[in-house]
């Protein structure tokens, strides 16, 4: 659908080409992510249950672990692509509204390059613990690094934008009379949109801690996957929701008619030749 929305808009600037790859990439990634999960649970089920070996179970878990190595590492890796993703569209909004400020684009910057390396070290430790079959500390070390700074990304470019929403409200509150523009209601949005990424990006920050003591299939465990994919997915999901938002103006204020705004137009993908 957001691939619709975006193609109906005639654009032919670099940034609006770069968003198609995007958003393209993104949904490639979720459909390997996916496939490769399901492939990987359908193998453990074959090979840990249904093909006895003389060792017992024990001996067929072994023997469904070697067997889920490739798919387990290009789901690993796929995840942690469409990561990189999400948070290269989070440090692009703000980066887009505070074209003007250098200081501003370095750090956004700083931050986007730590966060893949990080992303790239975690792919390798990953990769390395998944061949040699034995759980890594340096590997589960790295993925909590990682997760910190998907979220100090997070957090940075929701406050830059909030700030901005802020002074653009304070511009023009006197003059709309307490209104809110299209451009007031795009921004509130992608600040809400970061806030709930945020609270996911905490909630498995706390359970992965939890869950490093805790045994296999125990509520915590459950809870830390269930949240984990909460998290993998909502990635995925970000930059497209945005998109359809802003691209057909249909944010809640304007779904319900809560008030008749004026409209100043904004536009999610600037005009680069």
């Amino acid at each position: 659908m957001s691939m619709l929305i975006i193609l109906q808009k005639k654009n032919n600037g670099q940034a609006y080409k770069g968003l198609i790859a995007l958003l393209l990439a993104g949904f490639a990634l979720t459909d390997l992510m996916t496939c490769t999960s399901i492939a990987s649970n359908l193998i453990l089920v074959k090979f840990g249950l249904e093909v006895p070996l003389s060792g017992g179970l024990s001996t067929q878990g072994i023997a469904a672990d070697s067997k889920t190595t490739v798919v387990e590492i290009l789901q690993g890796l796929s995840g942690n692509c469409l990561l990189l993703i999400a948070d290269t569209a989070i440090i692009w909004r703000a980066w887009a509204l505070w074209a003007e400020n250098r200081l501003v684009k370095w750090i956004l910057l700083i931050i986007l390059l730590a966060d893949i390396g990080i992303s790239i070290t975690d792919s390798v430790a990953g990769t390395i613990a998944e061949i040699s079959l034995k759980s890594s500390n340096a590997s589960m070390t790295l993925g909590w690094l990682s997760v910190m700074l998907n979220l100090i990304a997070n957090i940075v470019a929701t406050i830059l934008i909030a700030y901005q929403a802020w002074t653009h409200h304070q511009l023009t509150y006197a003059i709309l009379c307490n209104k809110k523009t299209q451009v007031e209601t795009i921004l509130l949005v992608m600040v809400e949109s970061g806030t709930i990424f945020g609270i996911v990006q905490v909630a498995l920050l706390i359970f992965s801690v939890l869950d490093h003591h805790a045994s296999i299939l125990s509520p915590i465990n459950k809870a830390t996957s269930f949240i984990g994919a909460l998290y993998l997915y909502g990635a995925a999901l970000n930059p497209v929701v945005l998109v359809i938002l802003i691209q057909t103006g249909n944010t809640y204020e304007h779904s319900f008619h809560f008030e008749d705004v004026p409209s100043l137009e904004i536009s999610l993908v600037p005009n680069v030749n």
